[in-house]
């Protein structure tokens, strides 16, 4: 997925080209140039009136409305545009700021509320300074396409117009750039979010693209942890899925650290011993993820028993009474699904695109050699890899929230850890508190294990000097989340026997009185 950075160069490229090489019916480039104006102010949010809008930004968004009406003014002294075939520079550098936009909005929901942790930081004044530089470059560009527009023009009026378009466009480049200074660069590592919906991995993927799908994947099990962590899932985790998720983030961390020391055998000494040390820590945080899987051995939610201990047939008595029933049929949580797409991702990389963890037999692996063609380095296959620990530390986080929100359900078949208000004659019971405490307590183990893994990827990355943007933008992210636990642990605190509220408590001071 193209990114901020990427498409505001892809939009730069194309001004550059139009300024270079002018189309000969001058009469439509000025009207798409002045399409790409009115765009440049308002999709990428310069123009809205809510944003947090400072003195630079002012300026830039006023000098472009004056350029616009300028160029308007000189559309009306030209004839109207030919039939003949226009120039796509024009219009590609338009549709790049029209995706700037899409990008932006799709961490918003359609009530401005955000859906992921990254739309917080879009809500920042560097955030903000970030956009006004990289219009401010588009302008410039502009410009030139403007300058271009007033050579060789019959019509003075016309031409006069257009080198007062240019000297606007260049004002508000120049003020645009010199106000953005604490621009946050980060910002430009932000792609398109993607819906939290079931995916899944085909045989006839291709290998190469197994980076650029394990970013997908990542990106929506991101969003599905924002999601869990503020209850704004229409379909909340079940036990099952908690479950099932980390026995599946396990595995990928397995199959990464086995990706990189099949990889570490065809590389130097140095680069060797980095791999290496990067998979024993995905390895570390595959045993995290498995003993979080573990705490959920003889729990059983009642309201999606995929996941349970082995039942003994039901009796002559039971059946001759028709008391036999079926467990339900519950769909899974589309993160799940996700979860063991990724690790078929993995696998695929490690194994070959025909690769299933169902095979009953493991296959040999690919060459270290295939593996590094296909992520073209290894700084690349570290940053590549980097997704999935950044991902797994915000479903951590949001694991206990999950926890929370199913607890109403869930039940146990070890007497010690039933509750005593568990009925009598019956194989399961709810379970205790305690155990309930347990079950979220077993993800904190997870988040140093993750922030270990992805830091030495990181590492990685690093040594062979390959640049991860968008570590900065998870750093911040990850802040973000970190900082709202306290309101997370308010929102705990409710009574056990109302599932359905998250009422934060009032906190009461109580002060001795003076003798």
């Amino acid at each position: 997925m193209a990114t901020l950075d990427e498409l505001f160069d892809t939009a730069g490229d194309r001004l550059r080209t139009a300024a270079a090489a002018p189309s000969p019916d001058r009469p439509a480039s000025a009207r798409q140039l002045d399409r790409f104006l009115t765009a440049l102010t308002e999709p990428v949010g310069l123009g809205d009136e809510d944003a947090p809008r400072s003195a630079a930004t002012l300026d830039l968004v006023h000098h472009l409305r004056r350029a616009s009406d300028v160029l308007r003014s000189a559309l009306g002294l030209l004839p109207p545009p030919g039939a003949g075939p226009a120039e796509n520079h024009l219009p590609d550098a338009l549709a790049a700021v029209h995706a700037v936009r899409d990008v932006i909005e799709s961490h918003r929901g359609p009530d401005r509320v955000p859906l992921t942790a990254y739309a917080y930081a879009l809500d920042t004044v560097p955030a903000h300074h970030y956009l006004t530089r990289r219009c401010s470059e588009l302008a410039w560009g502009a410009a030139q396409v403007a300058s271009g527009l007033a050579q060789d023009t019959l019509d003075p009026s016309a031409a006069a117009a257009f080198g007062d378009v240019r000297h606007f466009l260049s004002r508000a480049s120049v003020l645009g750039q010199d106000g953005a200074r604490d621009a946050d660069a980060a910002i430009g590592a932000l792609s398109l979010t993607l819906p939290v919906s079931a995916v899944q991995a085909d045989p006839s993927d291709r290998t190469q693209d197994v980076p650029s799908n394990l970013a997908e994947d990542c990106d929506r099990l991101s969003r599905a942890a924002f999601e869990t962590l503020h209850h704004r899932s229409d379909h909340p985790m079940s036990g099952s899925d908690l479950q099932q998720l980390a026995r599946w983030t396990a595995m990928q961390r397995l199959l990464a650290g086995r990706v990189l020391l099949t990889v570490a055998e065809e590389l130097p000494d140095e680069t060797a011993a980095a791999l290496r040390e990067s998979a024993g820590a995905l390895r570390g945080s595959a045993q995290a993820w498995q003993k979080s899987a573990t705490a959920w051995h003889r729990i059983v939610d009642i309201a999606d028993p995929r996941s349970h201990p082995a039942l003994p047939a039901p009796s002559y008595e039971i059946v001759r009474r028709g008391e036999v029933v079926r467990l339900p049929q519950v769909i899974p949580h589309p993160a799940t699904v996700i979860a063991h797409t990724a690790a078929v991702r993995v696998g695929q990389l490690l194994y070959g695109p025909q690769w299933r963890p169902e095979n009953a037999t493991r296959p040999e692996p690919r060459g270290g050699a295939e593996i590094l063609a296909d992520a073209r380095s290894a700084g690349a296959l570290a940053s590549a890899l980097y997704r999935l620990p950044a991902a797994g530390w915000q479903l951590a986080l949001a694991a206990p929230q999950a926890v929370s929100q199913a607890r109403g359900g869930l039940v146990t078949d070890v007497f010690e850890q039933q509750a005593q208000k568990g009925r009598r004659n019956h194989r399961f019971r709810p379970i205790h508190r305690q155990q309930l405490d347990a079950l979220s307590h077993s993800y904190k183990a997870v988040l140093p294990a993750e922030q270990a893994s992805a830091a030495s990827l990181l590492e990685v990355a690093r040594q062979t000097g390959v640049p991860v943007p968008r570590a900065l933008l998870d750093a911040a992210a990850h802040r973000t989340l970190a900082a709202g636990l306290e309101w997370g642990k308010a929102r705990r605190a409710v009574r056990p026997d109302r599932s359905g509220l998250r009422a934060p408590q009032p906190l009461v001071r109580v002060r001795r009185r003076a003798l």
